[in-house]
């Protein structure tokens, strides 16, 4: 997509979900929880979850990056080398990770970076952790990392906060990470809790507040790319600032300059439950036309059962109908997983 197009469009959204995921490429899909659509002949679906919600995915889009933050720590999940074994694996991962923070520079009066290093008995099938100097103009501020192994994948946990508070840091940290669990296989179900899904895991830990999750998917035939992202929201949205209010604006205010913006499709449109705003648009910027499909949701103040979510698709300019309907199943299929059982 032109740069002119991407910030047209990025004005509906406020924030670049597409570019906000790293474009980093990862193997692996959901194995289980795969089916086909209801209607005979469509395409054969993935169920993926992703935070507090799962949605199902055309099969031939791989999960190209999934990231998360739940409680102020951040999520950084692998599975492990299948040809290496587990604690050689692990061994050299937690050495390279600090090698890696050895080469910071340490505050000024600061003889070294690392200020800790631990294990951490009793947190998953085993954890260590490092606490350390992260920015060379901040001495009083220290970054906790907890390397856990928890089966079938391992995580990195990282939060930040000031060095005097350092054991209460490292007392929340340990608390997110001892609810952490495996998931082989991409399997569902786990049992009832209050479950944050990530890749690989999930975290049996209710919605307290700093939690997202997003997810980009790609490699469609039809050159689809998927973005799902959820967010807590801490205030309430004004009237008219949704999607179709900025669409609006944009249009009469003529922000789109020499794009021009076509309406297939826009209107409230109720998913999960969920009282959203859907815009189908094409966009021509001296022709050349492209799709884009978004559904947005405003969230409740302070709720993890109902963040802010936005799904946002994006194609070249062909096969409309076909694109419509993969685009409707994929919206079909949000569900939450709280209150499932699961």
């Amino acid at each position: 997509m032109s740069t002119t197009l991407r910030r047209t469009l990025l004005f509906l959204l406020i924030s670049p979900v597409l570019t906000l995921l790293a474009c980093t490429s990862s193997e692996g899909t959901q194995k289980k929880g795969t089916h086909p659509a209801a209607d005979k002949g469509a395409p054969r679906m993935i169920t993926y979850p992703i935070g507090r919600f799962a949605i199902d995915v055309p099969a031939e889009m791989k999960l190209a990056h999934q990231g998360q933050r739940l409680r102020y720590a951040e999520i950084e999940e692998f599975v492990w080398p299948e040809n290496v074994p587990r604690e050689r694996a692990r061994d050299e991962a937690w050495k390279k990770h600090l090698a890696e923070i050895g080469k910071l520079s340490p505050p000024k009066g600061k003889d070294r970076v690392i200020i800790e290093s631990r294990d951490f008995p009793g947190v998953g099938a085993w954890a260590r952790g490092v606490f350390y100097y992260g920015d060379a103009w901040a001495e009083d501020e220290g970054y906790w990392q907890i390397f856990v192994d928890s089966g079938t994948s391992g995580a990195w946990l990282t939060y930040h906060g000031l060095t005097d508070a350092k054991q209460e840091m490292l007392a929340w940290l340990v608390g997110i990470a001892k609810s952490y669990q495996s998931r082989r296989f991409g399997d569902l179900k786990l049992p009832p809790g209050n479950w944050f899904y990530t890749w690989h895991g999930a975290f049996n830990l209710p919605y307290l507040e700093q939690e997202s999750a997003a997810a980009r998917f790609q490699g469609h035939p039809l050159g689809l790319k998927l973005v799902i992202k959820t967010v807590e929201t801490h205030r309430s949205e004004p009237e008219n600032h949704g999607l179709l209010g900025r669409l609006g604006a944009l249009l009469a205010t003529g922000f789109a300059g020499n794009v021009k913006i076509e309406k297939i499709r826009t209107g409230t449109r109720a998913v999960a439950a969920l009282p959203g705003e859907e815009t189908v648009l094409r966009a021509d910027e001296k022709g050349r036309k492209e799709l884009s499909f978004m559904w947005r949701y405003a969230g409740e103040k302070d709720s993890g059962e109902h963040p802010k979510i936005l799904i946002e698709m994006e194609s070249t300019d062909d096969r409309l109908e076909e694109k419509l309907q993969i685009w409707d199943d994929v919206l079909n299929s949000l569900k939450p997983m709280y209150g499932t059982g699961r």
